[in-house]
């Protein structure tokens, strides 16, 4: 959904044409499709602006069910776009209510986000609902996260109930950030909290926390079970994404903590302990770490000789947990004895491996 795609969708519509016959813009950044996009519209309607404000002008004549009637018929979307953001608000919240759904979609998606948002923000938040739940069914997710700057925190309420944790998982990595994004997370209720948190596979969760700032995401992250807190883990750790892992430590709790760290190969231990934020909550899992896994940390050091990655490790650890690893030093082979102690004597250990070494 990061591809252009979708906005290319968008200036199909605007041309009334299908997206296939738009050739040659497949490498095009969508910000760059955006401005395109309002560039064809100002084109194609320049020379109309004054028909369209005597038409929404005419519609103060005209009573609220004729007029719904009238535009349903006659007005295809995209001109009814161009007329909306040029009604009245007060006659844009009767006109709402007397067309379809269907067609409400079809003007939401040749609507401009910026001209219409004195419009916009004047509509019940019920219907907008309504017209998200049709947007969602046809997965445009795109042209939706455009709007979130243009509705209000009620509308936002009203398009996240009706979305599946499906349609967040796809439209939450096309959001811009904003306040009124920061409120509705926040006060989403536990139903809705705990449908998206259980529904959702490790998988699909992973990519979620990918796509997401953890501090916006606390009350969704509290309430994915600690058994899946295991499978994402290790499907974030299989992908390498270390630094996006890191970025949890300060949200999830010491059970969802010691999940995640507890499938970690040694390999995975080395690269991200560097990264994260130290507390007590991670030495407390570290100490509890198996056997098995800190004979592979130092088996890891050995073969890799990152001498560095593995300095910042050992510091890190508590005093506690460095007993622990270095009281297993013997259990290793002649040769990844003999390498360490060579690094250690060097230096490029740090002197908390030095000292446990030596005695």
């Amino acid at each position: 959904m990061t591809t252009a795609g979708p906005q290319i969708g968008r200036i199909a519509r605007l041309l009334r044409v299908d997206a296939t016959e738009i050739e040659g813009l497949d490498d095009v950044p969508a910000a760059d499709l955006r401005i395109l996009h309002d560039q064809i519209s100002g084109t194609l309607f320049a020379d109309g602006q004054r028909q369209f404000a005597r038409v929404a002008g005419l519609s103060k004549t005209i009573p609220g069910p004729v007029a719904g009637v009238l535009a349903e018929k006659f007005l295809p979307p995209v001109m009814a776009a161009r007329v909306s953001e040029m009604l009245d608000p007060a006659k844009a919240r009767d006109l709402i209510g007397r067309v379809s759904i269907r067609y409400l979609a079809e003007i939401a998606l040749a609507l401009d986000p910026v001209r219409s948002k004195p419009v916009v923000q004047q509509l019940p938040p019920e219907p907008i609902g309504k017209v998200a739940k049709e947007l969602f069914g046809r997965k445009e997710y795109a042209t939706m996260a455009e709007f979130v700057g243009t509705v209000t925190v009620d509308a936002l309420f009203a398009a996240f109930e009706v979305a599946t944790p499906q349609d967040l998982l796809a439209v939450v990595p096309l959001l811009e950030w904003n306040d009124n994004l920061d409120r509705v997370i926040a006060n989403l209720p536990h139903r809705k909290v705990t449908e998206i948190a259980t529904s959702l596979s490790a998988v699909e969760l992973a990519e979620l926390a990918l796509a997401l700032d953890p501090s916006r995401m606390g009350p969704i992250v509290a309430a994915v079970p600690v058994k899946t807190v295991e499978g994402i883990a290790d499907e974030l750790f299989a992908r390498g994404e270390y630094a996006g892992m890191a970025r949890f430590v300060g949200v999830v709790t010491p059970d969802m903590l010691h999940a995640a760290l507890g499938v970690a190969s040694a390999h995975d231990l080395l690269e991200i302990v560097p990264l994260l934020e130290w507390s007590d909550a991670i030495d407390g899992v570290v100490e509890t770490l198996p056997d098995k896994t800190l004979d592979g940390l130092f088996a890891e050091v050995a073969g890799t000789a990152d001498w560095d990655r593995a300095q910042v490790a050992f510091e890190r650890l508590s005093d506690t947990a460095q007993q622990r690893l270095f009281a297993r030093f013997d259990r290793l082979s002649k040769a990844n004895q003999a390498t360490i102690r060579a690094a250690a004597d060097a230096g490029e250990l740090g002197e908390a491996a030095s000292r446990l070494l030596a005695t």
